[in-house]
């Protein structure tokens, strides 16, 4: 890298500092990263801006729900996914009902939120967690597994948040939201077409099991970096986390949500009724003859489970 000098009022300078100790990384890569995004911006809106006179009107937004997602779509042709998620009473604290690192808290809650919002084909771009618990020990570790995780996919590194200062907590409790950006033509929302078909792919798993095979660095449930992948394949049309409700549910609220009528294999190799707790696995609609390559590019357990008809 080539250094460079550039010139910031006090101002500025004390943000990036607060940045920089927040997130556990330097001045240096706080700027690198401002840039990232502002050059993601100008790839998307195809010139020069002055971020300060870059202005959306409400009438220029079309907001909707899909699931847990919500979609805004820009006049631009730009769309702003959000998702969010939560969690109270699992963590390190003395009276939390489900003792967990804080580190792998923040690992699992960003997975969680991560997953959601690159099955819709958006690439996150900032984190938000807000922390009911003191910054140093617990919101230090819930953070840096956050920016791990986070760090798997290459995610721009804003990572904005609280925790509690004036008040001692005795449970651990957290809420994250992520913001992640594409253009609307990419987005892998509605989009399955006839005779596809509806593919599995990681085991699901909840509770200690999720732990233990996030411990134990298996390769059993589908990982962020491979939703990631799977987002940038042209021969997967869409992708649906699973979670609490299973792949049944989950195939139900498809249907709900798209009008996707299905038919369902006979016999399967997968429990579609279990929960898959923090999206262990992802159904994926693809094109026919695609199973083969989809196995090789994940490396993870590929089940045909059914058709769209």
């Amino acid at each position: 890298m080539e250094p460079v000098n550039i010139r910031l009022p006090e101002v500025k300078i004390q943000k990036i500092d607060e940045l920089a100790a927040k997130n556990g990384i330097t001045r240096s890569e706080v700027i690198r990263h401002a840039l990232t995004i502002y050059f993601q911006l100008l790839e998307n809106i195809g010139g020069f801006i002055d971020l300060r006179s870059l202005r959306i009107s409400p009438n220029e937004i079309l907001t909707s729900k899909w699931g847990d997602l919500v979609i805004m779509r820009l006049k631009s042709g730009q769309a702003i996914v959000l998702a969010n998620t939560s969690s109270g009473s699992i963590g390190p604290k003395k009276e939390d009902a489900v003792k967990l690192d804080g580190k792998l808290l923040g690992q699992l809650m960003a997975r969680t939120v991560l997953v959601k919002v690159l099955s819709s084909g958006a690439q996150p771009i900032a984190l938000i967690a807000n922390l009911s618990v003191e910054f140093f020990p617990t919101g230090s570790q819930i953070f840096q597994g956050i920016r791990e995780e986070a760090h798997k996919i290459k995610a721009l590194e804003i990572l904005e948040g609280h925790t509690e200062e004036n008040m001692e907590t005795n449970q651990t409790g957290m809420g994250i939201t992520v913001l992640g950006i594409c253009m609307e033509k990419e987005l892998k929302i509605g989009k399955s077409l006839k005779n596809d078909l509806i593919v599995a792919v990681g085991e699901p798993k909840v509770g200690y099991e999720v732990l233990n095979v996030i411990k134990a660095n298996a390769r059993s449930i589908v990982m962020v970096e491979d939703v990631q992948k799977l987002s940038k394949m042209g021969f997967v049309h869409e992708i649906i986390p699973v979670g609490h409700v299973g792949i049944k549910g989950s195939l139900e609220m498809m249907q709900s949500s798209s009008g996707y009528k299905y038919k369902l294999e006979p016999e399967m190799d997968i429990d579609i009724e279990k929960s898959a707790g923090p999206s262990t696995v992802v159904l994926v609609t693809v094109e026919e003859g695609s199973m083969e390559m989809l196995r090789k590019s994940v490396k993870k357990q590929v089940q045909f489970i059914g058709r769209i008809l």
